[in-house]
């Protein structure tokens, strides 16, 4: 049996960490959590990505369920004079209901299909706090090609047979703007919280007329904020939805235009002419 210590013995000490080890521990961990978060938020960031794509999947389905149930014809919407107001009686943008996005709405189900779970336009609106869907706050993280699909104020009918490569004409794409009703454009509808048009405003507007990265019309399509890896994720005619980068896109399918030289009545566009260069991909600006 083991006798007791002696009275008065002292104990052995327990060592504890001195200051300079807990300093390279903290330091060991904050280089880990370093190499960490990049590879966590490139992950987050795909995620957005693949859930914006199913987003705009839902889109071409609606899209080819409203044309199979109307002989063939799109939906068709146009801007009207503002100001708009929702079922709250609040002033709101006019992307809902003065796009096909309301119409659509029977095939595609929630409102919150059109927002984009990364750049989440549609959720809010300035008129008041709190988070809504696009019925309400009026706005869309989707735009309408107005330029050779949704016919505009032209009144015409569109239809998937009438263009000779529906696979790879655009109908609708990822956009921004802001998400405040003071900034709907009072006469002709064209300000920075019109983004749901991509209309002969837009066009005359961006790439190639303004080749820099900064405002004006190209924050609507190609320096659009919050991009995913410079990609935005597109609804073709035929109804199947991928991811590009602008810049991998020419006129040609935003006119539905894919011969001669320049495009009629598209301010001089050629219909193989780039619609965004590498510059403007990697840049996003704030609509503000």
């Amino acid at each position: 049996m083991r006798s007791p210590a002696p009275s008065g013995a002292s104990l052995p000490l327990r060592r504890g960490f001195t200051l300079i080890e807990l300093l390279v521990v903290i330091a060991i961990i904050a280089i880990l959590a370093g190499m960490l978060l990049p590879a966590l938020a490139k992950a987050k960031d795909k995620g957005q990505a693949a859930a914006c794509l199913s987003n705009t999947k839902q889109i071409g389905l609606a899209i080819q369920m409203y044309a199979d149930d109307n002989r063939g014809i799109f939906p068709n919407q146009w801007w009207a004079v503002g100001p708009y107001r929702n079922s709250r009686g609040k002033n709101c943008g006019g992307e809902w209901l003065r796009t096909p996005a309301s119409t659509l709405s029977n095939y595609t189900g929630a409102p919150k299909v059109w927002v984009c779970p990364k750049k989440l336009r549609g959720l809010t609106y300035k008129t008041e706090p709190g988070s809504f869907d696009p019925s309400i706050t009026g706005f869309l993280s989707y735009g309408f090609n107005y330029l050779g699909v949704f016919g505009g104020d032209g009144g015409k009918t569109f239809k998937e047979s009438s263009v000779s490569r529906p696979t790879e004409m655009v109908a609708v794409t990822e956009v921004n703007g802001t998400d405040d009703p003071k900034q709907i454009g009072g006469g002709i509808g064209n300000e920075k919280a019109d983004a749901a048009w991509l209309d002969g405003y837009w066009a005359g507007g961006s790439f190639p007329q303004q080749t820099q990265p900064r405002g004006n019309q190209n924050f609507r399509f190609q320096s659009q904020m919050r991009k995913h890896n410079l990609r935005v994720n597109i609804v073709y005619v035929d109804g199947h939805s991928a991811g590009t980068k602008p810049s991998q896109l020419i006129w040609g399918q935003w006119y539905g235009v894919f011969s001669g030289t320049v495009i009629p009545n598209s301010a001089g566009k050629r219909w193989d002419g780039p619609v965004s260069n590498a510059a403007l991909d990697k840049s996003e600006i704030p609509p503000n």
